[in-house]
């Protein structure tokens, strides 16, 4: 495929769940992300992991666009018909 065609057929989906990722789930995500490879190989990361509800009001009250879009709410798989 072409890259014009890549960009041509992009979509974003914004449908999300309220429902909370199992622990699970989130640990199998967190250890991918520790295991995959880094820029030049530099090793440094950070990765915070927040399910308090208060602690997501505060961030969504100092970050740009806060609300539901930043909070820990999962994908729905049903986003493109």
């Amino acid at each position: 495929m072409e890259f014009k065609e890549v960009v041509k057929n992009r979509y974003s989906c914004k449908k999300f769940s309220d429902r909370q990722v199992e622990n699970e789930k989130l640990t199998a995500i967190l250890e991918a992300g520790r295991l995959a490879p880094t820029a030049k190989n530099l090793q440094e990361q950070h990765v915070y992991v927040v399910q308090v509800e208060q602690m997501l009001a505060k961030i969504d009250a100092v970050t740009r666009g806060g609300g539901r879009y930043h909070r820990g709410y999962t994908y729905d798989s049903g986003c493109r018909g």
